[in-house]
């Protein structure tokens, strides 16, 4: 079978599709991975296909406007999706060409829900389409909106609420340009108003593990929810000898790096983080792109810069990780059981902050634009000396070792097509 898979975003959000499209490629299907040109390198290392499509906003959005755009509180974090989304629509005419080109002659789409040509594209070719999501982020009233949190009190119906908004703000911003797309060139009817297409061979496959937040009770059948989709580099990767001199000499140090959104910290953040760690001398690994980091001209014993480290291999060395919230590193620290303090800067990654307290793992987040040198020492001493925080993330490295989402996943799509599999 002949299967487009579409992704769009960060190297976080494209490895769980490279991860499945491995899969896909091992079962014998004939498989192209379609995303940034950036992540052509990362695709080929796994001998996948690769196809450059655009609406990679890293080319259009300076370190300064992502600061601002990260920069929000209270609800005006809603009002900083929204302005995402407008991102987004400025780069969209490039992606949908690219998307069409790259979907050509296949047999099934699997897309990214940010992948927005992917429903249209289904449609027009009348191929099954798997619509691939990498938190639960479909309406419940079970739990809340990762996107758009409402208040508490409002319970189940908040919760379907936020659903909703988050629904819209993914569909609204792009809906007549998308719909001028499909007239003209797909040689379809307009969409309806509230959603991007009525065409129903559809599913949806949620790539989040049920341990953490369980399969909510009001999804029907056709929604997947099958655990993480992880890409595993571990035993192909080899470390530089000055990584595994750091690692062995002295006590598993710390993990800090903040994944695509490291230029959304400035580099005045990035300093007094940097001189906490050293001065109170805690080994810490951290990436060379934090900004300002070259600007603080170490060398230290106990801070050490490194180029790409994959994290299935690094993180079962650290003691413990602070990032952004993203959903891959999240996942990477709980798969290797270790406690985690989120620092968020948008969306979702305000919700997995508020997780992580939840449960039981790691302190209170601490928003990108809420930092300061009292705040991030005393979270680092709750951090590191907490015992509770690493039980509780060794019992769900426990779990989580008993799921395996890439053949859960792939069970999914072709248990409901086996008509066309």
């Amino acid at each position: 079978m002949r299967i487009c898979v579409l992704c769009v975003g960060s190297q976080g959000d494209v490895a769980p599709f490279v991860a499945l499209g491995s899969k896909l490629k091992s079962e014998g299907h004939d498989v192209v991975l379609a995303t940034h040109e950036k992540f052509r390198a990362f695709t080929e290392r796994f001998s996948l296909p690769f196809q450059p499509i655009g609406g990679d906003l890293s080319l259009t959005t300076t370190p300064e406007e992502s600061r601002d755009l990260f920069a929000a509180t209270g609800f005006m974090k809603v009002i900083s999706i929204f302005k995402l989304m407008r991102l987004f629509y400025k780069v969209l005419d490039g992606q949908l060409q690219d998307s069409f080109e790259a979907a050509k002659g296949f047999d099934m789409v699997i897309y990214h829900q940010a992948a927005f040509a992917g429903p249209h594209l289904a449609e027009h070719f009348h191929v099954p389409a798997v619509q691939m999501f990498l938190q639960p982020e479909l309406p419940t009233a079970e739990h809340p909106s990762c996107l758009v949190g409402m208040p508490k009190w409002l319970g189940r119906i908040g919760n379907l609420i936020g659903h909703w908004i988050s629904q819209q703000f993914l569909w609204q911003v792009f809906r007549g340009k998308i719909n001028h797309w499909r007239v003209e060139h797909l040689k379809l009817s307009k969409s309806p108003f509230w959603k991007p297409t009525n065409y129903s061979n559809i599913r949806n496959l949620v790539a989040f593990s049920p341990s953490l937040i369980p399969r909510p009770t009001d999804w029907n059948s056709s929604i997947g929810m099958t655990g993480f989709c992880r890409v595993l580099e571990e035993q192909q990767w080899q470390p530089s000898p000055a990584l595994s001199h750091f690692l062995q000499d002295g006590e598993p140090p710390l993990y800090l790096g903040f994944g695509s959104l490291s230029e959304t910290f400035s580099p005045e953040d990035i300093k007094m983080m940097i001189t906490v760690l050293k001065e109170r001398k805690i080994r810490t690994i951290v990436p060379k792109n934090l900004p300002g980091l070259q600007e603080l001209k170490p060398p230290s014993p106990y801070i050490f810069a490194i180029d790409y480290v994959p994290h299935d291999w690094l993180f079962p060395r650290v003691s413990a990780v602070i990032h952004h919230g993203g959903v891959g590193t999240l996942s990477s620290g709980l798969h290797a059981g270790k406690p985690t303090w989120v620092m968020p800067c948008i969306v979702d990654q305000f919700f997995f902050g508020e997780k992580v307290v939840e449960w039981g793992i790691g302190p209170l987040a601490m928003p990108r634009n809420r930092i300061t040198q009292e705040a991030f020492s005393a979270g680092l001493d709750r951090l590191l000396n907490t015992p509770s925080y690493r039980e509780n993330a060794l019992q769900f490295k426990e779990k989580l070792s008993k799921e395996n989402g890439v053949e859960a996943a792939y069970s999914f799509i072709f248990s409901r097509n086996e008509e066309i599999s």
